[in-house]
């Protein structure tokens, strides 16, 4: 049932794309009436009067107004970019108690240690004192509401993304691609790969990349989808929507979905951003198997690199741009960058339309589990980078050959990784990129498949690995003499700690006879008196 009144305010600046993205969201938004107070945000996009009109946004204000019985007044910054179901979900929740409610920021608990904590976006509802209806901050809202005592909930179904911090590079325009695109093609023929340094220090001249090479996008971004996950599905395409850097396309793979699925994941593309609609390729894949629909988006990509990112995973504002800067010093080596694990729970949602899927809930702290330099001999023991973590540059899919193996029920991620690291090298930056949701209760790649699944694909991936020729780049050599001498020192203690325990069982047994000889004494010194005493009755 639609509430009386919604006044959505937003402050500080924002691109245009950022304010008509808020217009959208509040259109959505199920009230009959809708109101817009932009304190400090610039109100100039073009269209910008027929856009509100369109949405049904009755009054634009650069001051606080005065409210309507029965309103709910959302705070949010104008930088920030919500997912399309955020207004709708926070006014209802309001509207339906007297709790101030808040979201989180996505991706949850991607901050490095020192960062300021995600930021809230809050909904109060009527009945709240009118210090808290008349904030002009969603985190001054929050602080009244608690000098008041007015309850606090936080909505983890409802997601707002971030838009870079202050300080931050301003975002990419439309195109997002440099003047100048770096070199692709087989690894053999980029300067910075293992196999080109390999050839040349071998005497053999390496191939040369073709003239003319055609204009491609920097990333091509691989996305599994079985139209279940439709609120996760939304909030990646929000994070891809807040990408400072554009240069990216988006194969969204759908998977056996059936064609109320189907159906679903073209509702929500529909709510993405116009710019970002134009970027997706709707994929439909009936092949079984995890890796056919990374396959065929493998085809249809157009990108100098290829990375997954899976329907229930997020990335920060600056995932493209992060692997952007790191082309940028060894064009042709795969990209790797870091990512935090999110312990997380399923809660299911739904809205006019149905089922939405689950919404991951945090259960615990988002935290380091990655190394934040990739590490090939690591790599050759067990998998330690997240899919959304690396990207694979064009030449080996195109030039080698390489595909993500169909015949493996997990891991084929792994696989793909360290086939191609061992022939480009790595680059990688310690900056956190992204989050990786691991789920309980049911839910994720750890409940589809049993303990021996993962065990076998994992076999299978080092029974490869065993077959397969590796280039070592540069420093590797180092590594592994670090680990044996680190295993030469261990193996050295363990031996002095044996021999140790040798002598202590040694001198522990000469003990124990002498023990057992000054006990036989005893005895013997007992039974002599006992005889003397006899003898002197």
């Amino acid at each position: 049932m639609p509430v009386p009144a919604v006044t959505l305010r937003l402050t500080g600046t924002a691109p245009d794309d950022r304010i008509l993205a808020w217009v959208r969201a509040l259109g959505r938004v199920p009230a009959q009436r809708r109101s817009l107070e932009l304190l400090g945000a610039d109100a100039s996009p073009e269209g910008f009067g027929d856009r509100l009109r369109a949405a049904g946004v009755e009054a634009v204000a650069g001051t606080l107004a005065s409210y309507a019985p029965g309103e709910v007044v959302v705070l949010a910054r104008a930088a920030d970019l919500p997912t399309p179901s955020c207004l709708r979900l926070l006014v209802v929740a309001a509207a339906e108690g007297t709790d101030v409610v808040s979201t989180r920021v996505l991706p949850v608990g991607a901050v490095a240690d020192g960062d300021p904590a995600p930021r809230p976006c809050v909904a109060v509802p009527p009945s709240a004192p009118d210090d808290c209806r008349r904030a002009s901050t969603p985190d001054s809202a929050v602080a009244a509401a608690e000098r008041s005592g007015t309850p606090l909930r936080r909505l983890d179904a409802a997601a707002v993304l971030s838009e870079a911090r202050d300080g931050d590079p301003p975002a990419a325009p439309a195109t997002g691609r440099s003047e100048h695109q770096p070199p692709y093609g087989h690894p053999a023929a980029l300067p910075a790969t293992a196999l080109h340094q390999l050839l040349v220090a071998t005497g053999v001249t390496p191939p040369t990349l073709p003239a003319g090479q055609e204009p491609r996008p920097f990333l091509s971004v691989l996305t599994r989808t079985q139209g279940t996950r439709l609120q996760c599905l939304e909030e990646v395409l929000t994070c891809l929507a807040g990408q400072t850097c554009r240069d990216f396309e988006v194969l969204l793979a759908c998977h056996r979905t059936t064609p109320e699925g189907l159906a679903a994941v073209h509702r929500v593309l529909a709510e993405a951003p116009e710019w970002l609609r134009e970027r997706v390729r709707v994929l439909e894949v009936e092949r079984p198997g995890r890796s056919s629909p990374l396959n065929e988006a493998l085809d249809a990509s157009r990108g100098r690199y290829a990375v997954v990112l899976d329907d229930d995973d997020a990335v920060t504002a600056e995932w493209v741009a992060a692997y952007a800067a790191l082309e940028a010093q060894q064009p042709g080596v795969v990209l790797r960058s870091v990512a935090l694990a999110q312990p997380v729970r399923p809660v299911q949602v739904a809205d006019e339309h149905g089922p939405r899927g689950p919404v991951p809930v945090e259960t615990e702290p988002a935290h380091h589990v990655w190394p934040d330099t990739f590490s090939i001999v690591d790599h050759l023991w067990d998998n330690a980078s997240p899919p959304m973590t690396f990207a694979i540059p064009r030449g080996v899919f195109d030039d080698l050959g390489v595909r993500f193996d169909e015949a493996l029920d997990t891991t084929e991620d792994w696989d793909v990784l360290v086939r191609a690291a061992a022939v480009t090298g790595v680059v990688d930056t310690p900056a956190v990129t992204a989050v990786y949701r691991v789920w309980g209760d049911g839910e994720g790649s750890r409940h589809l498949h049993d303990g021996a699944q993962w065990q076998a694909s994992r076999e299978a991936v080092l029974a490869k690995l065993d077959r397969a020729p590796l280039v070592l780049a540069p420093g590797v050599a180092r590594e592994v003499r670090e680990l044996h001498r680190a295993l030469a020192e261990e193996t050295e203690e363990k031996y002095r700690f044996a021999a140790l325990n040798e002598q202590a069982a040694s001198d522990l047994r000469a003990v124990n006879d002498a023990v057992a000889a000054l006990r036989e004494q005893v005895a013997d010194l007992k039974e002599r008196n006992a005889r003397l005493r006899r003898r002197l009755r």
